[in-house]
């Protein structure tokens, strides 16, 4: 049976993310052991939340600047769902529970992007954003929102310059197809809901 291990690791930056080289032993079926040298992102983990009015049943979505996106040459806010890091306090509230930790930054990140509060939290799952590069583990949630708590539009101090998009979930179908949507997490929340939830949003 194949296997791979961690061999030795050393850093080669700290930012807003930890960049690490890592050389990794990979033993084949057949016995023979090759070593590996891979640069692994040490990113915290994150939640996304896919957000509908319990009034008007439309998808409450955000609008931003993302710096990837634009060092590739795609000018363009993202539309995605509400996302965000799960703090370490968040970790350290919950030592032992990482889903509560991951409905704790939820509900925060919800309220500072969007200003809605949330009425239910429903968790789907979660799942590595991108397993052949970065450590971060994303937690799926749905949530119906049902009253404004504050302004919204995120943390100023953290770089966050979010406009909030109302849109009904066939809007967000024809961006996907027009590539107006283009983040990964939100149209898999959004296929989610079609193959699963319509009745959220009847």
């Amino acid at each position: 049976m194949s296997k791979m291990t961690l061999k030795n690791t050393h850093n080669l930056w700290d930012g807003h993310s930890r960049l690490e080289m890592t050389e990794m032993l990979q033993q084949y079926e057949d016995g023979h052991i090759k070593s590996l040298k891979r640069e692994v992102l040490k990113a915290r983990d994150s939640v996304v939340v896919l957000l509908y009015r319990q009034d008007t049943k439309k998808l409450v979505l955000t609008s931003q600047w993302r710096a990837p996106i634009v060092f590739r040459g795609d000018n363009r806010p993202v539309i995605e769902a509400c996302a965000g890091n799960i703090d370490q306090k968040d970790f350290d509230n919950h030592p032992k529970d990482a889903l509560a930790a991951a409905k704790t930054a939820a509900i925060r990140e919800v309220e500072e992007e969007t200003g809605w509060h949330i009425a239910q939290l429903d968790y789907l799952y979660a799942l590595y954003s991108c397993p052949g590069i970065s450590t971060e583990k994303l937690y799926y949630f749905i949530a119906s929102v049902d009253e404004k708590v504050q302004q919204g539009g995120g943390v100023r101090d953290e770089g966050e310059d979010i406009a909030v998009l109302e849109i009904s979930l066939q809007e967000a179908i024809t961006k996907i197809q027009e590539g107006e949507i283009m983040d990964l997490k939100t149209v898999v929340l959004i296929q989610y809901i079609q193959l699963h939830c319509l009745d959220y949003l009847e």
